[in-house]
């Protein structure tokens, strides 16, 4: 018997097949892009073998983070065989490495490693501030003080200003995915104000996006969750720049 004809990529995902890299603790990243993902795009996601440790202080937090770190190259080579043609990195690599060169690095490895671009939360924050002109935000984290002052430090260094921060402390990584809707919205809340021109949230396991859609409606300025605004910028670079009706400000934009 022949074999049968073959598509030059996968029948599902003539558009893109777009590889998602996220913790084995982490279960709100691939919800919250699938929500979003277009028509003839596939998200492929591979996860980082980590421990779901009890978090109470930042000493804790460092020992998950590294092993998030160890874990993420094993997680690109389970991905690789499905050929992905971008990929995202799940995670918020400067809370684990440090921001600067050294979180360029890590995705530059992990770029050659995989075979693809990649993209990240930082990175795609940054862009998504700058492609709707925002130079002061209030940030919103489930981390301790030490993955706050990361997260402040990254958007400084690149010329926002960030009057207010609020780290919900979540007690483990798990946990940061139980956080229930209602104290994200006491906490865009606390964090608003007339000096700050958005609000913006990282932590990849934070289930934010719905929230901030509702927020961002009665706000009238963007409230940024950090996977969706990753997602809008895999999907720009990788050429897919159709508006999504109802997913806020960012995926409106052409």
């Amino acid at each position: 018997m022949d074999a049968p004809p073959l598509n030059p990529h996968p029948t599902l995902a003539p558009r893109l097949l777009m590889g998602v890299v996220v913790p084995a603790t982490n279960v709100t990243t691939e919800a919250e892009m699938d929500d979003l993902r277009p028509h003839g795009v596939i998200n492929a996601t591979a996860r980082i073998a980590n421990p779901d440790a009890a978090v109470a202080s930042d000493a804790d937090a460092a020992v998950v983070r590294a092993a998030m770190v160890a874990g993420l190259m094993g997680a690109l080579d389970t991905l690789a065989p499905a050929r992905p043609g971008h990929v995202v990195i799940g995670v918020m690599v400067e809370n684990f490495v440090g921001g600067g060169a050294a979180g360029e690095a890590l995705l530059a490895e992990a770029a050659a490693r995989i075979g693809c671009p990649v993209s990240a939360p930082t990175q795609a924050s940054l862009a998504a501030l700058a492609a709707l002109d925002v130079r002061s935000v209030a940030l919103l984290t489930p981390f301790f003080p030490a993955g706050d002052a990361a997260a402040k430090a990254f958007l400084e260094e690149a010329g926002i200003a960030v009057p207010r921060v609020l780290g919900l402390r979540a007690p483990g990584p798990a946990a940061i995915g139980r956080v229930t809707a209602q104290r994200l919205r006491e906490a865009v809340r606390d964090l608003d104000g007339p000096d700050v021109q958005a609000i913006l949230q990282v932590g990849t396991n934070l289930p934010f996006a719905a929230v901030a859609r509702e927020a961002e409606a009665a706000l009238g300025k963007p409230v940024l969750a950090t996977n969706p605004v990753t997602y809008w910028h895999a999907l720009r670079r990788a050429g897919i720049a159709e508006r999504i009706p109802g997913a806020g400000r960012l995926f409106a934009l052409a």
